[in-house]
């Protein structure tokens, strides 16, 4: 048995020759099938006018040739009948001789017209055949068997069989010989048969003739046909179709004031009507583009002028916020050390004072004045740490330092810094920290500013208690959990969440809360003052750290702050976010100058 070649080898011969043009398909043995992996080629275009000349040339011929046949048959079995009627003559003349006598004659072999074991009689070659011979000859002449079975029916006394030897019919006639009836109602018998062999040499040619003029005719039609369909294909369908494509084309290529001009009072003028006046749109429509383009132009020439004047002003806006934020801190900074020094210099006079003595009026007013002035510098200096961190941020000079952060202290710490606010304005803080919480790996300094950002909200905004009432103003949740891979993403995330049972934010507050400058409803913005960055910071924030925010709120239940962050912060993702930080920043810079003017 024939060895099969290594798949990893090229076969010998011819066929590694060919195994870039061939694919072979192996088999136990030999290659048994060679696939070609010719290249696709693209069937030719056949136009509209050979289309319907194919197509009806085919129907047409179809047509002419069904209809051709019925007269070929019913000329062929007049041939054939006529053949029938001469042989019954001949038949009838030969037994008219056996009547009268006639000697018989042998047959004329030597020609091959007549046929061997016949006898001539009055000039006609015929047989006479008893019933038993003629069974005997059937065994081994299938038109014998037909002849017989079709003569014992009783139906017919006469069959005949026809046959093309080369160019010449042959024909064969049986007559059928019956006893008389012996009783009414019994048919006759059959006992034996005349049989006739003739080959006929006018039956063939006859034949041969009508096929000439049917298949003349039929070609004669067929011819007319098509040149009929041709000229009127060409001149009512193909010609309109032919000027409106000349017309297209001048139209692509640029001539809109071309026109189709069809007059054939039908259909086709119609759609050219309709062609026209689409093309009349068109020109109309592009003359008003051209001039609307040309507008455009002056107005790109424009806007191009300004662009470079909005983007200085840009720039100038944001190193002039960050320079003032930095320069006003600390001055601030010595104001707010100076005023707490005072404070408790003014304090501390208050303590010395003896028990029982009230200070005097003098004092208590410094020292409120005073803590007025740390309140308001503290809260001017929030401000100015607000906006230089959200210069920052639309400046895209945001610094990450990526490092593995432990979320248990970095949580605890949180919870440290928020909780003298909370503990004057009697707000409960607790933390809720799941176990199976990963090691993430983010800029921590950066997640801390964007949690204690939403805890400060989250206490600021639960209204203080009623006097004489016991227990908590309020709660305030920190929760960290895990998400699994399949909730947000492919990857695995950390959620923090913020959840406060303040007095919630209505529907149509909660899409514009983190825009810049936004508090809410104005109720909450008249009773807690803040410039209204925290939480567009935070949004910003969560950005570079290709966080996500989601909030749920329920008024007068509370609202959920989450942040959800990926396990491991992607370098790509944060220079993404810077640059569409520094992008945004560039268009609000932008939107703030037109404003002005």
């Amino acid at each position: 048995m024939a060895e099969r070649w290594p798949d990893n080898k090229e076969p010998p011969g011819w066929w590694g020759t060919l195994r870039g043009r061939w694919r072979p398909t192996w088999s136990l043995g030999w290659p048994s099938e060679w696939r070609p992996a010719w290249p696709k080629v693209r069937p030719p275009r056949v136009s509209l006018a050979n289309k319907c000349l194919l197509l009806f040339g085919g129907a047409v011929l179809l047509i002419v040739a069904v209809a051709l046949t019925v007269p070929f048959l019913r000329m062929n079995a007049l041939v054939n009948q006529g053949q029938f009627e001469h042989h019954r003559e001949l038949v009838q003349i030969w037994l008219a001789g056996e009547r009268a006598g006639d000697p018989e004659r042998p047959p004329e072999l030597g020609t091959g017209r007549e046929a061997p074991g016949s006898v001539r009689r009055s000039g006609v070659p015929a047989t006479r055949l008893r019933l038993e011979q003629a069974r005997q000859l059937a065994e081994n002449d299938q038109v014998f068997r037909r002849a017989i079975a079709a003569l014992e029916r009783g139906r017919r006394d006469e069959w005949q069989a026809a046959r093309w030897d080369g160019g010449t019919r042959v024909y064969r006639y049986f007559l059928a010989e019956r006893t008389p009836a012996a009783a009414p109602g019994e048919a006759p018998e059959l006992v034996s048969l005349i049989t006739l062999t003739r080959r006929s040499d006018g039956a063939a040619e006859q034949l041969g003739v009508n096929i000439v003029y049917l298949f003349s005719a039929g070609c004669l039609v067929l011819g007319l046909a098509v040149l009929v369909f041709y000229q009127v294909t060409h001149r009512l369908i193909l010609s309109p179709v032919r000027q409106l494509r000349e017309t297209a084309e001048l139209v692509r290529d640029g001539h809109l004031d071309t026109r189709s001009a069809i007059r054939t009072g039908d259909e086709f003028e119609e759609l050219a009507e309709t062609f026209n006046l689409m093309l009349a749109d068109m020109q109309t429509t592009h003359e008003q583009l051209r001039a609307i383009n040309r507008a455009l132009d002056l107005k790109l020439n424009e806007l191009a002028k300004s662009n470079s004047t909005l983007h200085e002003s840009a720039r100038i806006k944001g190193e002039f916020l960050a320079k003032v934020s930095h320069e006003l801190r600390t001055p601030m900074n010595s104001i707010i050390g100076f005023a707490e020094l005072l404070l408790d210099i003014a304090k501390a006079e208050i303590q010395s004072m003896p028990e029982g003595e009230e200070p005097p009026a003098s004092l208590g007013k410094r020292t409120r004045y005073l803590q007025n002035i740390v309140n308001a510098s503290r809260s001017l200096l929030e401000m100015i740490e607000s906006l230089l961190e959200m210069a920052k941020i639309e400046a895209g000079r945001v610094e990450l330092r990526v490092e593995a952060m432990p979320v248990r202290e970095v949580c605890e710490g949180l919870l440290g810094l928020i909780s003298p606010l909370a503990d004057r304005k009697g707000v409960d803080v607790r933390l809720e920290l799941s176990p199976q919480v990963p090691v993430v790996e983010t800029d921590s300094r950066k997640l801390q500013q964007i949690v204690f950002n939403l805890l400060s909200n989250a206490v600021k905004f639960i209204p203080s208690p009623a006097p004489g009432r016991a227990g908590p103003a309020g709660t305030v949740t920190l929760r960290v959990e895990p998400l699994p891979p399949g909730v947000l993403g492919g990857e695995e995330r950390v959620r923090f969440s913020v959840i406060d049972t303040g007095p919630g934010i209505a529907p149509e507050d909660q899409s514009r809360i983190f825009e810049k400058f936004e508090q809410g409803s104005e109720g909450l913005s008249r009773a807690h003052q803040g410039t209204g960055l925290g939480l567009a910071i935070v949004r910003e924030l969560a950005g570079v750290l290709d966080a996500e925010l989601q909030l749920v709120s329920d008024l007068g239940r509370g609202s959920m702050f989450s942040v959800i962050l990926p396990r491991k912060l992607d370098p790509a993702r944060v220079e993404e976010a810077k640059l569409e930080n520094a992008f945004r920043g560039a268009l609000a810079g932008r939107r703030t100058l037109r404003d002005a003017r």
